[in-house]
């Protein structure tokens, strides 16, 4: 009887063993399941996130772009507006030098012709 419960112990060992091997396994199998969920819940929330950023900063730039582009027409505007100003003070300045030009010349007419008098009055005195 001896035999028989020894071999009966061992038989139990070995199926305890197996049994304790074959819960190690699920138990193992369950912590690379929750892992394996709580890992791709947390890449969904990054990805979620990132999706969200994304179109946020596309929001952000599309504003920028915007700002920029009207500071360019503005930029644009006042530059024409600039070059008319400086192209009617050129007129302005041509038509102003013109006109002294021919006061000047009219001045030197008047001048030559005192001098021309002045001359004849002094011959007819001599």
């Amino acid at each position: 009887m001896n035999e028989k419960n020894n071999n009966s112990d061992l038989m139990n060992s070995k199926t305890l063993f197996v049994l304790k091997i074959i819960t190690m396994s699920f138990a193992i199998l369950a912590c690379v399941v929750v892992a394996t969920a709580m890992l791709t819940r947390w890449i969904m929330d990054l990805t979620r996130k990132i999706k969200e950023s994304n179109t946020k900063m596309a929001r952000a730039a599309a504003r920028l772009n915007k700002f920029r582009k009207e500071r360019i027409k503005h930029i644009l505007k006042q530059r024409k507006l600039q070059l008319k100003e400086e192209k009617v003070e050129k007129k302005q300045k041509k038509h102003t030098r013109n006109k002294r030009l021919v006061e000047n010349d009219t001045d030197e007419e008047n001048i030559n012709d005192f001098d021309n008098d002045l001359n004849d009055i002094i011959v007819e005195d001599n």
